[in-house]
């Protein structure tokens, strides 16, 4: 689904402005982001995602499975996702939780949850969290506890004082080689064709 460029942006400023309120942020070295595609690969796309944000579920759904069969299964990129939870405190237990499977089970485990845990956005609860963990064979009793805990909030703290310090103000945003893509709609070929150009160099 497309969205006009007014519309996307308004809510992208909205959360750059909740990012400000959230006033919490960590420090220390920049955590390791869960990664897709070859680790190894010479062009890397980085994506900063709020597991609140609505535009987000719809990079996810309409986006991502298109860059995964072009770009990640092939190799050509290492694709980077990076937490940036501004929209409420579920982006952050969400985000917790993911952080919990990636640190137990690592990449894969974490993009299967990721990937399944957008279709509860709007009646997220700790129960959710559990079941879809569960479903994927995960442990969803140590994923729930460690959302309730807050286990990895120093963790999750710094990965969004991470995206602050490379100029991220909303989420989805992307970055490819380290260059901000100019999303005017969440569309494959908005991302694809920066990819493509860096290929190219």
């Amino acid at each position: 689904m497309d969205y006009t460029r007014r519309s996307f942006l308004g809510t992208a400023a909205a959360a750059g402005a909740a990012v400000g309120l959230a006033g919490c942020l960590g420090g220390g070295e920049t955590p390791e982001p869960p990664v897709a595609g070859d680790p190894d690969a010479d062009v890397t796309v980085t994506v900063y995602e709020d597991f609140s944000c609505q535009f987000c579920r719809d990079f996810k759904y309409d986006v991502y499975p298109q860059l995964e069969a072009e770009y990640l299964e092939p190799g050509r990129v290492r694709y980077e996702h990076r937490d940036f939870p501004v929209v409420d405190e579920w982006s952050w237990t969400v985000a917790e939780a993911g952080r919990e499977i990636y640190e137990a089970e690592g990449d894969d485990a974490f993009f299967a949850f990721a990937g399944e845990i957008f279709d509860h956005m709007g009646a997220y609860s700790y129960d959710s969290i559990q079941s879809v963990a569960d479903d994927l064979g995960l442990d969803g009793t140590a994923v729930r506890e460690a959302a309730e805990g807050e286990t990895h909030r120093s963790t999750i703290e710094a990965a969004q004082s991470y995206g602050q310090s490379n100029g991220v103000e909303g989420t989805p945003t992307v970055h490819v080689n380290g260059e901000p893509v100019d999303l005017q709609a969440i569309a494959f070929d908005q991302v694809a064709a920066p990819i493509e150009q860096a290929l190219e160099e």
